[in-house]
């Protein structure tokens, strides 16, 4: 299912200014494009010869130019390094207009870099520069203080877990506990290996690998989905969850508003170039949803064809709302 064009613009105009804070992991994602040509002599490996390079914002930074190319206003807060890919990250988020008041520097911890080599028009190659671990007290403290603030204005919060550090015991019951007392609706990308950090959100948005994993049940078909997706609320004190599917969609599971079964949402079909960030534009545009009051399935079905935008473009992306309206008036033309 989806919204019609109308009921897409109208919610899109309700987004406009509606803030949304994000925690999480900030990174740099560097793209280098190149041509194929040979086979290194020193080993069996092609050999990409740089054409051009970019670089965007990766992680709970996409989140937020997620949220921004949206109209939402997106109240950021992770940690950053006063390295070269740190400053190049603050540039890229001063271009934005996306306030820097909520990072804090962590002198320890290098700014996180995933750079991507892409040659014969398909990544050939991902390297990783990153020390993942628990943070600083420092930073813990720094966090702490930017959630309080933030928590003070948003109508939704995003959790952009990358597993990295950020999110760590202390910060999430500062979010759990801040959320609860101004009745804040908090969502979280997860990340299995922290499944105890998520009691008490309101929903997640886990791929089918990710709810196998936190749920330990297999998914072979929708019962299955249903079945694991509605124990993991039980036993997480959940709301619900937006479970994404590849291929086959997305599923929202949401026993509280009387769905007995999975709302399957049907993916939006067309050429898919890059999954990379798919994720963060479907958290990032449900969310900006739900702090606008919208429906839950409007919420899920605007945010299913947010992610049918950025699919087709190479590399971490972003959907506007005119890239997502244009989406709409091409499958009327259809």
């Amino acid at each position: 299912m989806r919204l019609d064009r109308s009921q897409a613009e109208t919610l899109l105009s309700r987004i406009q200014g509606r803030k949304v804070a994000v925690i999480g992991d900030l990174m740099l994602d560097e793209y280098l494009f190149g041509e194929v040509t040979r086979i290194s002599p020193e080993a069996p490996v092609p050999i990409v010869r740089v054409q051009r390079e970019r670089a965007v914002l990766g992680g709970a930074a996409n989140v937020a130019a997620n949220l921004k190319a949206l109209g939402a206003e997106p109240l950021l807060m992770g940690t950053l390094q006063n390295d070269a890919a740190g400053n190049r990250l603050l540039g890229l988020l001063a271009k934005l207009d996306v306030g820097a008041d909520g990072l804090v520097f962590e002198p320890n911890r290098p700014t996180i870099i995933k750079t991507r080599v892409i040659g014969l028009q398909q990544q050939m190659l991902r390297i990783d520069r990153e020390e993942p671990g628990e943070l600083e007290d420092a930073a813990v403290e720094g966090l702490c203080a930017a959630l309080d603030r933030a928590m003070d204005e948003a109508e939704a919060l995003i959790v952009s877990d990358y597993a990295k550090g950020v999110v760590g015991e202390v910060v999430m019951e500062r979010v759990r506990e801040g959320c609860l007392k101004r009745n804040i609706p908090w969502i979280v990308d997860p990340k299995p290996s922290h499944r105890d950090f998520y009691h008490g959100a309101t929903l997640m948005t886990p791929n089918t690998r990710e709810l196998l994993e936190l749920s330990g049940i297999p998914i072979r078909n929708e019962a299955d989905l249903y079945k694991a997706g509605r124990l993991l609320a039980e036993d997480l004190g959940l709301k619900g969850l937006l479970i994404t599917r590849s291929e086959k969609g997305m599923a929202l599971i949401a026993p509280e508003t009387g769905h007995r079964e999975p709302w399957i949402i049907s993916t939006e079909a067309r050429e898919v170039y890059d999954v990379s960030g798919a994720g963060d534009t479907v958290i990032a545009t449900f969310s900006a949803a739900v702090a606008a009051d919208a429906d839950w399935k409007d919420a899920a079905m605007l945010a299913n064809a947010a992610a049918g935008v950025v699919v087709g473009k190479v590399g971490t992306a972003t959907a506007s709302p005119g890239e997502i309206l244009e989406r709409y008036r091409e499958q009327e033309a259809v």
